[in-house]
């Protein structure tokens, strides 16, 4: 079977990481808390850095963020603890974008910031959006925990802060780990300060990671990966429960005391390297790949098609089959999914036109594995072609 994806991330990288742990435990300790450029902070998740800039920026209780009503439910919920207010707007299946119109109506009095979600590998064009932000005087945050594209290709000089995640599954991964970049110094140096309070997470827990990390890397070889998946289906297991509590980022209750700390030095050391080492490689590849699975399939069922830049961090489609599709695939060697991420989605008084806006639940996430040859890619692409004319 050819599995859902891979890791991003070399086994020379982890065994790296596993050495600087090494170094740490017996006490050979570097400067690594600096961070790429003066405007950024390294957080231990994007939940972390933005729970961090919450309490630097003070809002007034109740204040309002506007937010693309899509996200991983710890945003919306470390948005609550803060005592403010998520207003959602709805996201455009074709852009991956809420409409500044949409934006333009629910500006209140009270609206001091939108958390823009950049979905799937898009990159929301935000020209309009950070225009309006302007004018009411809103504070431009963007989520690009999926959307990583290079630390040059990546800065955005048009937004007040950005946000970038290195957690398991992400582009780039250092395992865990998150970038700020802050427009203001005065902001920033409040964030760095809050952050260094935070106690440090032991280096023990993060090569623990790391040798998951390497178990998770074997079990993608395809071979293994079948056998994996025979084994779970025939002990009666849900595979897509079993893999998500290896990529849970933080598992369990009380989320907010588990990301409210900071990365150990192996982390950062390892999030510093892989950043100056970075190969804009893994990002063309994702994009044939995407080009060629997808290059005969209907317009109908892709997502984000209207896009001006897409990387491709996953591979969803729309379907109103979702089981039947996911069955299809898996029975001809394909693991297909609807449980690709952790998004939920926040209702909205709002509905987009035409019938076009985003629905997680009619999505089916493809496989978005490099390793597919010519053969596999076209046999997909066929399969996907045949079940969309049924």
């Amino acid at each position: 079977m050819i599995p859902r994806g891979i890791l991003d991330i070399t086994y020379t990288d982890v065994f790296r990481g596993l050495y600087y742990c090494f170094l740490d435990f017996i006490k050979i300790k570097e400067a690594y808390n600096t961070p790429i450029n003066e405007d950024e902070v390294i957080c231990l998740s994007v939940r972390s850095g933005f729970d961090v800039l919450l309490s630097a920026l003070d809002l007034p209780i109740g204040s309002e963020i506007i937010v693309t009503c899509i996200n991983i439910p710890d945003m919306f919920a470390i948005i609550t603890a803060h005592q403010l207010v998520a207003v959602p707007l709805p996201i455009n299946k074709n852009t991956l974008s809420i409409s500044p119109q949409h934006l333009k109506e629910a500006v209140t009095p009270n609206t001091k910031a939108i958390l823009i979600t950049h979905l799937f590998g898009v990159i929301t064009d935000l020209d309009e959006i950070v225009a309006i932000a302007k004018e009411y005087n809103i504070m431009v945050i963007e989520d690009r925990a999926q959307a990583f594209a290079g630390p040059v290709l990546s800065r955005n000089i048009l937004s007040d802060v950005i946000m970038f995640s290195f957690g398991l599954i992400k582009t780039n991964t250092t395992v865990s780990g998150a970038l700020l970049q802050i427009k203001y110094p005065s902001i920033c140096s409040k964030v760095i300060a809050l952050n260094r309070q935070s106690p440090t997470q032991r280096s023990s827990v993060f090569f623990k990671k790391l040798f998951k990390v390497l178990v998770m890397k074997i079990l993608t070889a395809k071979v293994i990966y079948t056998l994996f998946y025979k084994i779970c289906i025939a002990k009666g297991k849900d595979f897509d429960a079993v893999l998500s509590g290896f990529t849970k980022g933080f598992p369990g209750e009380s989320m907010l005391v588990k990301i409210r700390f900071q990365p150990c030095a192996p982390n950062i050391r390892l999030i510093n390297y892989r950043l100056k080492n970075f190969k804009a490689d893994v990002i063309d590849q994702r994009k044939k790949l995407a080009s060629d699975i997808l290059k005969d399939v209907s317009a109908t069922i892709l997502i984000g098609a209207c896009a001006k830049q897409h990387n491709h961090w996953v591979l969803p489609v729309k379907t109103e089959k979702t089981a039947m599709l996911i069955d299809y695939l898996r029975s001809n060697g394909f693991d297909a999914t609807q449980k690709a991420s952790s998004l939920v989605k926040l209702s909205s008084p709002v509905t987009v036109v035409n019938d076009d806006e985003l629905n997680l639940e009619n999505l089916v996430y493809l496989p978005m594995y490099p390793g597919m040859n010519t053969l596999e890619r076209n046999r997909l692409a066929a399969l996907l072609k045949s079940f969309a004319s049924a």
